[in-house]
């Protein structure tokens, strides 16, 4: 801006004074040398020629550097209006995190401390066990939603591409979420292709996809209404259309409806929950597996339409998919862990867990305390936060890796974290943890990991 500025600036102060100066030196060497009336007419008129000219070039470059700087103005004003909607949408979206991050803690401490008072019968008992499970689980994909905007804003989310038939997934998408269409009496009825082939896609996105878009039907629609969910497959595409009979979409909502943190109504007095992130979410899955999605509405309460097409790569190799036998109960019988978590609450959830199933657990809060107790009592299986306060868990399972060396041994490791990025993953492994398994998790899958680090495939448990 300032080299393009700066010369017209310069031109337009000093074009006017060279003149001046030029034509009053003209005409005093005329004056001194000449002394002809005539020639200074001459002179005069052509200074006067000369200063419209100067006029109008000066008038030009006055009303172009007067356009530049409202254009200037204009660019500035709407960049000011930009950040101001920018920070509007964050103060809205912060305050809306609030809101949904609140709404399931405020169950999950009202039922436990219910729960706590004694107060309870058996029936209402499990009730509150149920209702702090669903909290719980709630706040588990707010987080998975908000991990998964993190990978696409930073660009890393990546699709595990596999064999993959469609149908079972939207079936079973289908049917987790019939529980809270049956609460609104929404009738949810499903027109499936079989579409016996496998294609290449990622099966746990498509899922989501699926599981996304009847969510936000299901939501949208009001008691008594209904939803529709059509698969459909053609030589060259897979379609999957999710309509529903609810509150519909204005025109101005349609246009930034895929936009992450973007909700059609983002007030106090809304009347739906959740982040606005679910649809943004649907919008890159597709179009990581080459498709698109589209949103068509008659307008509002007339209900709306949303249109997944993906084009049909088949998966050439066969499937193979051996029957196999139902797996034994799991068994920690004998299974010696040492766990390590700062948080006391976490240490003891994992201890329950895992001597309900027979194993011998002990504890540790510290990476120092870790160590010791590793030393003095070799555990079969290592579990750790990757947060530990006095030294983070990478450089602590390095240090027990160096122990196993020197004692000529390799202990299984699981990292039991909150951190859940692709990125943490990878580190983890990388600095020796067999397996990484992210909080919150089921009890089942707990004891499953430790069970697979215990007697992993191949070995033959003697006890």
């Amino acid at each position: 801006m300032s080299s393009q500025t700066k010369p017209q600036l310069g031109r337009l102060i000093i074009t006017p004074f060279a003149t001046i100066g030029v034509l009053a030196a003209v005409l005093v060497w005329e004056v001194e040398h000449v002394g002809s009336i005539l020639f200074a007419a001459a002179i005069t008129a052509g200074g006067v020629a000369i200063g419209i000219m100067v006029a109008r070039h000066l008038r030009r470059d006055i009303d172009s550097l007067t356009d530049y700087y409202a254009g200037l103005l204009r660019i500035a004003d709407e960049q000011s209006r930009r950040a101001e909607e920018a920070n509007r949408l964050k103060d809205e979206f912060l305050a809306t995190l609030s809101h949904e991050l609140r709404t399931p803690l405020n169950s999950v401490l009202g039922w436990a401390r219910l729960l706590a008072s004694g107060k309870l019968d058996g029936e209402r008992s499990a009730h509150a066990v149920q209702a702090i499970e669903r909290a719980g689980w709630a706040q588990s994909r707010l987080i998975e939603d908000l991990l998964d905007v993190s990978r696409i804003v930073a660009g890393r989310m990546a699709l595990a591409t596999r064999p993959t038939i469609v149908r079972p997934l939207v079936e079973a998408a289908i049917e987790s979420l019939r529980p809270a269409a049956e609460a609104k009496r929404i009738t949810v009825d499903a027109c499936l292709d079989a579409t016996p082939d496998p294609i290449a896609a990622d099966p746990d996105r498509l899922q989501q996809v699926a599981w996304n878009l009847v969510s936000n039907a299901i939501k949208f629609t009001p008691s008594g209404g209904g939803v529709t969910v059509r698969l459909e497959t053609t030589a060259d595409e897979v379609r999957l259309v999710v309509s529903d009979t609810g509150v519909g979409l204005a025109p101005d909502v349609a246009a930034h409806l895929f936009e992450r943190f973007r909700q059609g109504d983002g007030s106090s007095t809304r009347e739906h929950g959740g982040l606005g992130l679910g649809l943004g979410i649907v919008r890159h899955v597709v179009e990581l597996h080459g498709g698109t999605v589209t949103a068509a509405s008659g307008g509002p309460h007339l209900g709306s339409t949303f249109d997944v097409r993906l084009p049909l790569r088949r998966w050439d190799l066969p499937v193979v998919e051996p029957t196999l036998a139902a797996p034994a109960a799991p068994s920690l019988r004998g299974v010696t862990v040492l766990v390590v978590d700062d948080d006391t609450r976490a240490r003891e959830f994992v201890r329950a867990t895992l001597e309900r199933y027979g194993a011998s657990v002990a504890t540790a809060a510290t990476a120092k305390e870790a160590k010791a107790r590793f030393k003095r009592e070799p555990p079969d299986v290592f579990v750790s936060e990757l947060v530990v306060p006095d030294e983070d868990g990478l450089r602590l399972i390095r240090d027990i890796r160096r122990i196993d060396r020197a004692a000529g041994r390799v202990t299984p490791a699981a990292a039991f974290t909150a951190l859940a990025r692709a990125e943490d993953r990878r580190s983890a492994l990388n600095a020796g943890y067999q397996m990484h398994v992210t909080k919150p998790v089921d009890p089942s899958e707990l004891v499953s990991t430790v069970e697979r680090l215990a007697h992993p495939p191949g070995s033959h448990d003697l006890n």
